[in-house]
């Protein structure tokens, strides 16, 4: 019989790379003995459900960005695994005692089985019973965006719901130690699973009841086999910031949102708060424009426009004009000058040589990091932009590079979106060096 199984692979993911896809157990192997003990991640899943609940259970101390992260990438190896091994799904996820003996391991601590056998692929298959990858995606974005804003509704502060997918969340993480202590992945489905039925379940209908995720009818086997070949958004965007094909139009309806100026500033300040102690986006904040809402929102414009020029990169035959990657802010930084409305406005990171190739510029520039690595430098960079701590994450020692990159790109969107319109000045004349930041 022909697989039609489609492979997976690491854009399909937000975290996922490809050497885990292609062996789980080596992530396991490397977050169980590296990273944490399965104790401490499912207290730590525990604390991330409670504050994401409730603000007052917040801590101040918790690694909340950083363990939310860790929290999507078992998600995402867990389906992997799923995949992989063919897994069933089980007709009511949430019926977690089909014996007086599942209730007593359960209670007693000795294990997580199903009619007093213990097999960890039964909690993936209930896992995903319960909900899909994509279903998923949008509960931990909530945990995390609840997490940072205080005034919040975790799934609609639905009590049942949270409960729910705490204790699923913490039995997927029980059954990947399991996996781990096993070393080896399931070999095959078990007689010991049971299809699924064609009638969606109370358990799968309840989360579209809640006010706060909306969800889609369910999907048929092929859709929710394909859902996983979209590559997933890391909030919820509006519908005007839906992936969109580059278009000038679209260039210009970015700047319609705001000006280059005030875009430069925005994200001078979200660069501050990154790398600053006690500096964060707030409602309280002096300059109302540095609300936490209008970080989430200079985050999703910014996201929007990165994945746009990303895929164009990916489809355009255009040659990459060579750029100068180091890229500094000391004194001898040229900057240039142009008129575009009847104002003067000042470029900061775009040299001589890159104004006759603006799109070749902007496509090489965006290119400095993946898809995936920005990916990651803007969940980083909202967590921390909303986080009186300052930005100690994997791209830490390259904040004022990633800073200067991002500038770069908007200056030469600018110069590409109104290059019909815009005048460039003497070249001989010196603009301000740019400083403060």
């Amino acid at each position: 019989m022909k697989n039609t199984q489609k492979k997976l692979k690491a854009k399909h993911f937000r975290y996922l790379s490809k050497e885990y896809i292609e062996d789980p157990m080596k992530y396991l192997i490397e977050f169980f003995e590296q990273e944490t003990h399965v104790h401490y991640f499912i207290t730590d899943i525990n604390l991330l459900v409670n504050a994401a609940s409730n603000a007052k259970m917040n801590s101040p101390h918790s690694h909340s960005g950083y363990n939310t992260k860790k929290l999507i990438e078992l998600v995402e190896l867990a389906y992997v695994i799923f995949k992989k091994c063919n897994l069933k799904k089980v007709k009511n996820p949430l019926d977690f005692f089909k014996s007086d003996s599942d209730y007593w391991n359960y209670v007693s601590g000795e294990c997580l089985s199903v009619n007093d056998i213990e097999l960890p692929e039964d909690e993936i298959s209930r896992f995903f019973s319960y909900q899909s990858l994509g279903q998923w995606y949008e509960v931990l974005d909530e945990i995390w965006i609840n997490i940072s804003d205080r005034n919040g509704e975790f799934l609609g502060n639905v009590g049942k719901e949270i409960l729910a997918v705490r204790e699923l969340l913490q039995r997927l993480a029980i059954s990947l130690h399991k996996i781990y202590e096993n070393k080896s992945l399931p070999n095959c489905i078990t007689n010991n699973q049971e299809e699924i039925e064609n009638d969606e379940s109370p358990d799968q209908k309840s989360l579209k009841q809640t006010d706060s995720v909306e969800t889609k009818e369910k999907p048929s086997d092929d859709t929710e086999e394909n859902e996983i070949l979209q590559p997933k958004e890391r909030i919820i965007l509006p519908t005007w910031l839906a992936p969109q094909p580059y278009s000038i139009s679209a260039l210009k309806n970015f700047f319609d949102r705001d000006d280059l100026n005030g875009w430069k500033e925005d994200i001078r300040y979200w660069y501050r708060t990154v790398t600053t102690e006690n500096e964060f986006w707030s409602a309280n904040n002096e300059n109302h424009k540095f609300s936490g809402a209008n970080l989430l929102y200079t985050y999703s414009c910014i996201y929007s426009l990165l994945e746009m020029l990303s895929n164009k990169l990916e489809e355009s035959s255009t040659s990459l004009i060579d750029i100068e990657r180091s890229i500094s802010i000391l004194p001898e930084c040229q900057s240039i000058l142009i008129r575009h409305e009847n104002k003067e406005i000042i470029l900061y990171y775009i040299a001589d040589e890159e104004l006759g190739h603006p799109l070749s510029s902007l496509l090489a520039t965006v290119n400095t990091y993946s898809q995936q690595q920005w990916d990651e430098i803007l969940y980083d960079w909202i967590n921390y932009g909303l986080d009186k701590n300052r930005y100690t994450g994997d791209y830490s020692d390259y904040s004022t590079q990633i800073y200067q990159t991002v500038i770069k790109i908007i200056e030469l969107a600018y110069l590409v979106a109104f290059s019909d319109e815009i005048n460039l000045l003497d070249h001989n004349q010196t603009a301000p060096v740019e400083t403060g930041i």
